[in-house]
């Protein structure tokens, strides 16, 4: 037993410091951190657990203290027994002495203030960085009442990525497939309903609605539906994608209308129809539809004057400028000059137009509309959306097809996608797609944003009323990514849900400036779109929403139709130039010289007409030039209007037009055999305007 005593007082001796000093100041500040750390609160707030911590904290640091005097008073009672009294005060003196001892340098003194400090700095990270996370980790993971909360355009942004997957491999009969959900899971609709609706097609260029227009193309040919496109960008890869499709569907190429010029394709937009729509086609397009201002005086003479040469008139531009300069005997010579000086402005746009030689046709020979409906073609039509001209014409080609479908000569549906809309839109087309649905047609219009359906070029039209019927008649509705007041305005016709959610949630902040989760939250229902406008504004490319009239909205995902090879246009016919080369137009000859015979069309005579299209026969086909020398009865016309010096000067609005042009000089107009030129004086060059042109290249 004195051995073991022995010991345990050597030990004490050897280890009182730093090891019995170093944990003793440990335990005493971790103690007196624990004990005097925290908020004062009032006891009506804390729990039984509370009250538990708060008196043990107290406890532990009085019962510390204690055992720290009954350790010492223990070494003093072993060294009493082994050593005496008197030994066991020297011994305490002598633990105490080296104790102090060592205790005196700097170094020392740091590591025990270190040592009583680091429950603090513990304290400290736990307070500041541990358990602010912990409290945020054990909110996430609770098990909370509702699981709702608003939108956050920084957790939509990652929602949905684009998908791309093999689209034909999942086409069904009776049905056209869309795309598919955010689930993975093919989106449908029955034929009979795709059919009966017309779609609107929204978004910001690149973001997908070409892809869209691909895939409903696509399953139009293998439906063996007649399949038309109205490009106006133009698009790069839609032609290849038609081209694909034919052959792989077994149906006939496209047929290719390219109103530009530059490839194939011949258009006469005024030839075909019963007179009244082709007049109202004319009068759009030349610009003769009034707009209560004063010029609505000269543009009623002109409708007039159209109206009166619709007698004569075969629909082909190359003839109604024949008619218009007076170069055409079967029009009475009493009536040659009224029309020519009353038409200077539709001369103006009409030489405007000659810009387009494949507009310039003979009678027959250009695209007949009625023709590619009944025999259910697939039709690709390029225009230019930054071309005002070819937008006219465009705008002329889509009221014909329009005339043409509620006719319903035609066996097959027709599937229309018209890219770019507001480019070529009008009134008349736009009232007309309700009507179309039962006449075995449908569209898909395409244009970027809500209001761009209003930016049409045409500035006689009501724009609010024209976005009105777009929207209303169009009950199929995709977008993809678009601005907000588009995104907001598909957000909102998702329809709204119901949300429970946070209202407010309290947080408590610690001495050390650190928030933990209070647990105490108030919860409240708020109203929010069924999709929202963040979703829509944070799509990606081919990521759409689906809205039709019939059931909620979805997300959809489009991807493309394969194409192997890309397609270029067909080369646009052999044309020629003025130096030599021979034009679709230009330098045509009659077939055999002779007066025309004209058949008089009955429909505005009062008769009824054998035939909807207007039946106008020549012996000859009628040249799309003018060659003075061709016909006499208009150079005696001219001699003896130069003769008289009769024609005043016009002081109507056209005049100033008409003194803008150059007169040119006028060559002989007899063969070689007669070598007398005919001079003309400066005073008719308001007579014979710039129509008069030399006939040989």
């Amino acid at each position: 037993m004195k051995t073991n005593n022995t010991e345990l007082l050597r030990w004490v001796y050897e280890n009182a410091y730093p090891n019995l000093t170093y944990l003793a100041l440990l335990i005493l500040a971790f103690l007196m951190q624990f004990t005097f750390s925290g908020h004062v609160t009032k006891k009506s707030d804390l729990g039984a657990w509370d009250h538990i911590v708060m008196h043990m904290r107290t406890k532990l640091l009085v019962g510390y203290l204690l055992l720290l005097v009954l350790l010492n008073s223990y070494i003093i009672i072993v060294a009493a027994m082994q050593l005496g009294r008197d030994g066991a005060l020297q011994y305490m003196g002598m633990v105490y002495e080296n104790l102090f001892s060592k205790v005196k340098n700097v170094s020392a003194i740091v590591s025990i203030i270190t040592v009583f400090l680091m429950p603090y700095f513990f304290h400290f990270i736990h307070r500041r960085y541990v358990k602010p996370r912990l409290s945020a980790l054990k909110r996430k993971y609770r098990v909370s009442q509702t699981g709702d909360s608003l939108s956050d355009i920084r957790v939509e942004n990652q929602a949905y990525k684009s998908k791309t997957f093999e689209v034909r491999k999942y086409y069904k009969d009776g049905h056209i497939f869309m795309g598919l959900d955010e689930y993975d899971e093919p989106i449908y609709m029955d034929d009979s309903e795709f059919k009966s609706k017309n779609l609107k097609i929204l978004g910001a260029t690149q973001t997908g609605k070409g892809v869209i227009q691909q895939v409903l193309l696509d399953q139009a040919i293998m439906k063996g539906w007649g399949a038309w496109f109205f490009d106006q960008k133009p698009d790069d890869f839609i032609y290849s994608v038609l081209v694909e499709s034919c052959k792989h569907w077994n149906r006939k190429p496209p047929v290719v209308l390219d109103l530009t010029g530059e490839s194939t394709g011949k258009y006469s937009p005024f030839e075909y129809g019963p007179l009244r729509e082709r007049l109202q086609r004319f009068n759009k397009v030349f610009g003769l539809i009034g707009k209560g201002t004063d010029a609505d005086h000269y543009k009623n003479i002109n409708r007039q004057i159209m109206t009166f040469l619709s007698d004569y008139w075969d629909g082909t531009l190359g003839h109604l400028d024949k008619l218009l300069n007076g170069k055409d005997s079967s029009i009475p010579d009493n009536k040659r000059q009224w029309v020519f000086e009353n038409t200077i402005n539709i001369r103006t746009r009409l030489d405007e137009w000659k810009l387009l030689p494949h507009l310039f046709t003979n009678k027959g020979e250009g695209f007949n509309v009625q023709k590619e409906l009944e025999l259910g073609s697939v039709v690709y039509v390029k225009g230019r959306q930054d071309d005002d001209l070819i937008r006219d014409v465009v705008s002329a080609l889509l009221v014909e097809w329009k005339d043409c479908i509620i006719k319903k000569r035609h066996s097959n549906h027709i599937f229309t996608c018209l890219d770019e809309a507001k480019f070529c839109i009008s009134a008349t087309v736009a009232s007309a797609l309700a009507t179309i649905l039962s006449k075995e047609a449908n569209m898909a219009l395409a244009y970027q944003e809500r209001d761009d359906i209003k930016n049409v070029p045409d500035q006689t039209v009501d724009k609010d009323a024209l976005k009105n019927q777009v929207e209303t008649n169009t009950l199929i509705t995709i977008s993809y990514k678009c601005s907000y007041d588009t995104a907001e305005w598909i957000a909102i016709n998702t329809g709204t849900i119901q949300k429970n959610i946070t209202r407010m949630e309290g947080v408590d902040t610690d001495g050390f400036g650190a928030e933990s989760w209070s647990g105490n939250r108030m919860i409240g229902s708020e109203a929010e779109t069924y999709i929202s406008t963040n979703s829509i504004l944070s799509l990606n490319k081919r990521v759409g929403i689906f809205m039709n009239n019939e059931g909620l909205a979805k997300y959809l995902f489009t991807s493309w139709i394969p194409v192997n090879q890309k397609s270029p246009l067909p080369l646009a016919e052999q044309s020629y130039n003025d130096n030599g080369r021979k034009s679709d137009f230009d330098n045509k000859k009659p077939s055999k010289k002779a007066n025309p015979k004209v058949i008089v069309n009955n429909e505005h005579k009062g008769g009824t007409p054998t035939d909807e299209t207007d039946t106008i026969t020549h012996e000859y086909s009628s040249s799309s030039d003018f060659d003075p020398s061709s016909d006499p009865d208009f150079i005696a016309m001219l001699e003896a209007q130069m003769a008289n010096d009769s024609i005043e000067a016009d002081s109507s609005v056209y005049q100033e037009e008409v003194q803008q042009i150059a007169l040119e000089d006028i060559k002989k107009a007899e063969p070689e055999k007669h070598p007398e030129s005919i001079t003309v004086p400066e005073s008719q060059d308001d007579l014979i305007s710039s129509f008069v042109k030399k006939g040989k290249k």
